[in-house]
């Protein structure tokens, strides 16, 4: 958790955003937003799709995040 919330301080201070990959559980969400995350990737959000289509959502959204 320590190495987590080292990571997104460390970000934020050099004036980037935050992207977490691997989110899996409701719980980690929420950890992840409480600690200002600015994205997330992962299971939880949207499994692995083939590229046709994964496109469209793309096109939809502007992205998958």
């Amino acid at each position: 958790m320590e190495v987590v919330r080292t990571i997104v301080q460390l970000a934020r201070n050099l004036g980037h955003g935050v992207v977490a990959e691997g989110v899996e559980t409701e719980g980690q969400l929420a950890l992840l937003q409480n600690l200002g995350c600015d994205l997330g990737q992962g299971y939880l959000i949207l499994r692995p799709l083939e590229p046709a289509r994964a496109e469209p959502l793309i096109r939809k959204r502007g992205s998958l995040l």
